[in-house]
């Protein structure tokens, strides 16, 4: 394993307090600048991690600093220019980008050839991959014990969710447990009365999906519906021949039980003690392993993530157009946009807010 540390800039002062908190946290990179448009963040930002290169511009950080590695923790609306700016002007080894991916299909895919061309190598972070608990649960899939996959079901688990919000990243985790899966269909509403909008863009109200896997299984997702009559709504329930996993929300290693068939009742499964920062501090490590050439594949790769977006879109395009959408998608915009600039999407309640703009910022452990 190489002994060079990485050195780290982060653009984007909120969510980027993750991404900061990590490097931080890592044995293999320095964080050494941090970006953010208004200088009020900027200035907290710094502070906090006790960064001096502090910028208003991100050109000109990764024209001063030349960094080894990239975080891009700004909302998902300039994920792609970003991105594409970095690899093809500055390019760095790597580029974590933040989760959704970006608005739209096209936005995605040029964002990968950029860094494929430009020997980049970029990862979305969905964090959850790197959870102790969703690598257990992966493991416990593919040793069969619970048989083969047959059902899924996952829901937001909490209001204001949204599927560019939780769904990207909760989507994103249950491919990874049931081994990537491709995807074979979408079929999906949505509904948007109020004119809902998230870290500037605009949302639904709520939608529901059922999306095929090409291995036969099935994944029912809810977004911001009804809560369902459980102690734990944001569960996730995988069902198989043999049996039913169920993956909860708790990080103190208490929240991966497993019912098998003729079993008297649920077993509790152990995972040792975990928090979103330290799955991030893993995701950044590895990272730089990848980039490094030490490993070949990397949890968090883009490739992997264009499917999760190719999802998003397609519940977006399925609700768009009132039919099954098989994949791939070929719609490169954003079938939400299309569908309100064409009034399919009509506003009931006047008033634009942005559920952001009335929450709390989140916490430097993602919260």
């Amino acid at each position: 394993m190489s002994t060079d540390r990485f050195r780290a800039v982060v653009v984007g002062g909120h969510i980027g307090r993750m991404h900061a908190q990590g490097y931080t946290q890592s044995e293999r990179t320095d964080l050494v600048a941090v970006c953010d448009l208004d200088p009020s963040t900027l200035q907290q930002f710094g502070d906090e991690f006790d960064v001096e290169s502090r910028y208003t511009d991100f050109e000109t950080m990764l024209r001063e600093e030349s960094p080894d590695i990239v975080s891009i923790g700004t909302p998902q609306a300039v994920h792609a220019r970003l991105t594409i700016l970095a690899a093809t002007k500055y390019p760095p080894k790597a580029i974590i980008s933040e989760k959704a991916m970006a608005s739209n299909m096209g936005e995605a895919q040029a964002m990968v050839s950029a860094c494929d061309r430009n020997d980049v190598k970029l990862v979305i972070g969905h964090q959850g991959r790197w959870a102790l608990q969703n690598e257990r649960a992966r493991e416990l899939i593919q040793s069969g014990a619970i048989g083969d996959v047959v059902l899924v079901h996952a829901t937001s688990g909490k209001p204001n969710a949204g599927l560019m919000n939780i769904a990207t990243h909760k989507i994103n985790y249950v491919q990874y447990v049931l081994g990537d899966p491709s995807v074979a269909w979408v079929i999906a509403n949505v509904q948007r009365e109020t004119d809902r909008y998230e870290r500037g863009w605009p949302a639904e109200d709520l939608a529901g999906a059922l999306i095929a896997f090409e291995s036969g299984a099935r994944l029912i997702y809810e977004s911001d519906l009804p809560p369902i009559n459980d102690p734990d709504p944001s569960r996730v329930l995988i069902t198989g021949t043999d049996g039913v996993l169920r993956v909860g929300r708790s990080q103190d290693g208490s929240g991966l039980r497993m019912l098998r068939d003729g079993a008297d009742g649920w077993e509790d499964i152990p995972v040792p003690a975990d928090s979103a920062v330290a799955a991030r501090t893993r995701e950044i490590d590895a990272a730089v392993a990848w980039a490094n050439g030490e490993i070949d594949e990397h949890r968090g790769d883009a490739h992997l993530t264009l499917q999760t977006q190719e999802i998003l879109m397609s519940i977006y395009e399925s609700a768009r157009t009132h039919t099954l959408v098989r994949m791939p998608l070929r719609t490169m915009a954003s079938p939400l946009l299309e569908a309100i600039a064409a009034g399919d999407l009509k506003v009931k309640y006047p008033g634009r807010y942005d559920v952001r703009h009335s929450a709390a910022l989140p916490d430097a452990d993602g919260s």
